[in-house]
């Protein structure tokens, strides 16, 4: 009899244990099949555009061949070496200012409001505001208001959009960013076992070591979620530079693909030069992108 109960409880427990993984797989085949389906199937004619190259013959037809020209032009033509290092140099200027402005200041926010300071509910709606209007709608208001409402109220142009269009650019993308990436940081912060906080004063972890050795370490999980997206989005945000409608000296790299992309669509023969500049930043961000999240994992503080 009890031969027989054994043999059950064994086939039960191989019963759910080959669910388990059933269900194991079927959860990790969504995230495969949604890169297979998003990243390789559409990008598989991009990539490869990128080697190819047209000529057109003496009747006007066009004809593919293959070539390394879209490759090579981008560290070759002077022109579009110029127009990729101003992009790159301007996207590395708006995370930059990201990274050591908006990060700092939005833990310090978090911790306003995990803290449960004065006005800490209303800032968590205040700072939420701009992600509930729509991007173009907002900037055209943030435009209007200072080219044609601050030099009424100031007698003075200085405000103006149009006399600091970098400073503005570089102000209103830590705006609009930073409500989500402190509610982000807030809502992480909101988790820890208050049991844990009362161990920390008692070890001495009062004010500024309490954020520091305690809040800081058990928020960092989520910190690095923004670190390496951060990263990977330095080569694809426009930082809004398209709808501001500035001249092209603002461009990101986000900006400056999204205009060659444009360019794409009113002629096939302009799809190869975009499509190698896409392999380019592709191959440089996929391993920088996991360099941060390694060296983050490494040498980030722990949860314990």
């Amino acid at each position: 009899m009890t031969n027989i109960s054994g043999v059950k409880l064994n086939k039960k427990a191989q019963t759910m244990d080959k669910g388990a993984k059933i269900f194991y797989a079927i959860l990790m085949a969504l995230p495969v099949l949604q890169f297979v389906l998003f990243y390789i199937v559409v990008n598989f004619q991009s990539f490869g555009f990128a080697f190819m190259d047209t000529v057109e013959t003496t009747d006007n037809k066009i004809v593919w061949f293959f070539s390394l020209k879209n490759i090579t032009d981008w560290f070759t033509d002077p022109y579009k070496v110029k127009d990729l290092l101003n992009a790159t140099k301007m996207s590395l200027l708006y995370y930059g200012v990201t990274l050591c402005v908006s990060i700092p200041l939005g833990l310090l926010f978090a911790y306003y409001v995990f803290k449960k300071m004065p006005f800490a509910g209303m800032f968590r709606i205040f700072l939420f505001i701009p992600s509930i209007i729509p991007a173009a709608a907002f900037v055209l208001t943030f435009k209007y208001v200072l080219n044609e409402v601050t030099p009424i109220l100031f007698g003075s142009n200085a405000l103006r959009f149009d006399t600091h269009p970098l400073f503005w650019i570089i102000f209103y993308n830590l705006y609009v960013g930073f409500g989500t990436s402190v509610l982000m940081y807030a809502n992480k912060m909101f988790d820890i076992s208050p049991e844990v906080i009362e161990a920390g004063k008692l070890d001495g972890a009062i004010g500024i070591k309490e954020f520091w050795h305690i809040v800081l370490p058990l928020t960092f999980p989520t910190l690095s979620v923004f670190l390496v997206t951060g990263v990977a989005t330095i080569f694809v945000n426009q930082y809004n530079v398209l709808m501001f409608n500035v001249s092209a000296e603002f461009d990101s790299l986000g900006k400056y693909l999204y205009d060659l992309a444009f360019e794409a669509t009113k002629s096939e023969r302009n799809v190869p030069p975009a499509a190698g500049l896409g392999l380019i930043l592709t191959v440089i961000a996929i391993p920088l992108t996991f360099g941060v999240k390694y060296l983050l994992d490494k040498y980030g503080p722990s949860e314990d």
